[in-house]
């Protein structure tokens, strides 16, 4: 009995394929699409363009609805899949899409209006023209207005209604195949894709041509609101985890793909546990947290690894500060040793706060203690001088190369003068002709 009850409970956590299978299908295939359409948007710094023609299909899906219910004699019985309608509403929305495109373009070159304006000009006003266009529709057809705008993964129930969205995944990845070198060269320097005599044109007309389809498919599955979703976040996820396009590309793949698979199995998990909720707003979340923890645990970009960066690199500041005041209070060479209290004086200091920093040189050799004085070793000696000479070139090169003022070049030079690597210093002694001395007339070690 509790065997069977057992059975019965983890069955009831996976997929019933019988039931789930054209859903997740059609859930991934959204995904991957739009997760590859939206990463050119993302890299060209357009990603508002895909909410834009998201929101202005509407009109063209409700003028194509309008057009069939005149010229399809036939009722359908649905309107997405292979019917006749799903065409006249492709097609309304692909010139609804490219005219809104083009109208954002035209008011950003022929007028003072920035892009941005533009584009919140534009789209807001088609999408509402689109949503009175729908209440009208869907009065007088067989259409569900909330499918358009929330989705519904969950009425999708054979392999007809997903074949669009199919050939809309098959024409996007031939599209990236054929054309990655003209869409690589295009999203990055559209003056470089000109002078070399790329179809710049062309590859933006069909990217735009290929986000309409990809939104209008996808409208069944998580409708005109949730799609932007899918549109932006899986490719800002993958642009926290690698700073190449090829790369950049596969991670979105994945994340719109694994988000799907993600998001339509923890809908399956929520109402074992007696919470219902629908698919694509789940898939939307999952996505969301993908992009929170990579936002989080990125190895790069990571706000873990930022902040524990900007840690060391504090650490690393205070001990160079307590060598260089070690340095400069013992004299050059430094012929007696420090005490600690006049180090922290020096820097401003209590004497505790240095004593993380004063352990650390300890250990890699730089510094040694005896009782409460401090003294540099040799090995921190020529650290100390690599530092002061970083410091006292920069303040030459801004004395001479950047016409700054004698008297107002320390304290940047006390910046920068931790952030100088061994290549930079060399390019400066050979650029400043290797001075011997700075334009204080301090010697440069």
């Amino acid at each position: 009995m509790n065997g069977s009850v057992l059975a019965i409970n983890a069955a009831d956590l996976w997929f019933d394929w019988e039931i789930d299978t054209w859903p997740l299908l059609m859930a991934l295939l959204v995904g991957l699409s739009c997760g590859l359409l939206g990463t050119v948007f993302l890299v060209r710094r357009t990603a508002l363009l895909g909410d834009a023609v998201s929101h202005s299909v509407l009109p063209g899906i409700a003028g194509g609805l309008l057009l069939a219910g005149y010229l399809v004699k036939q009722d359908d019985g649905h309107v997405f899949g292979t019917s006749t309608t799903m065409l006249f509403i492709m097609g309304g929305a692909l010139l609804a899409a490219l005219a809104s495109t083009m109208l954002i373009e035209a008011l950003h070159r022929y007028s003072r209006i920035k892009p941005d304006t533009a584009l919140g000009a534009v789209f807001p006003a088609f999408f509402a023209a689109g949503v009175i266009l729908i209440r009208i529709v869907a009065r007088n057809a067989h259409f569900d207005e909330d499918c358009v705008f929330y989705g519904s993964l969950e009425v999708i129930g054979e392999g007809s209604q997903v074949l669009p969205t199919l050939l809309c995944s098959i024409l996007v990845i031939l599209f990236f195949l054929g054309f990655y070198k003209e869409i690589l060269i295009t999203s990055f320097d559209q003056q470089l894709s000109r002078s070399l005599g790329l179809p710049t044109g062309l590859v933006n007309l069909l990217l735009v041509s290929l986000l309409a389809l990809a939104v209008v498919v996808a409208f069944e599955a998580v409708g005109a609101i949730l799609v932007i979703a899918l549109l932006i976040i899986p490719p800002a996820t993958a642009q926290l985890l690698s700073y190449r396009f090829d790369r950049v590309l596969l991670l979105a793949a994945f994340f719109g793909l694994s988000a799907a698979l993600l998001g339509s199995w923890m809908t399956i998990l929520l109402e074992t546990v007696g919470f219902e909720t629908a698919r694509a707003p789940t898939v939307a979340v999952v996505a969301g947290l993908q992009f929170l923890l990579a936002l989080t645990f990125g190895p790069e970009q990571g706000l873990l690894v930022q902040g524990l960066r900007k840690r060391a690199l504090k650490s690393r500041i205070l001990e160079e500060n307590l060598l260089g005041a070690v340095y400069r209070l013992g004299g050059n060479p430094p012929a007696e040793p420090v005490l600690l209290e006049d180090a922290a004086a020096r820097l401003g200091y209590a004497p505790a706060k240095l004593s993380s920093a004063l352990r650390r040189c300890i250990s890699r050799g730089e510094l040694t203690v005896e009782e409460a004085a401090v003294s540099l070793t040799p090995q921190g000696e020529q650290k100390v001088a690599e530092i002061i000479r970083g410091h006292r070139l920069w303040e030459s090169y801004m004395i001479h190369e950047m016409g700054a003022a004698a008297d107002h070049v320390h304290d940047a030079a006390d910046q920068i003068e931790h952030h100088l690597q061994p290549g930079l210093v060399k390019e400066l002694e050979e650029l400043l002709g290797n001075p011997a001395v700075d334009p204080h007339g301090s010697q440069i070690p």
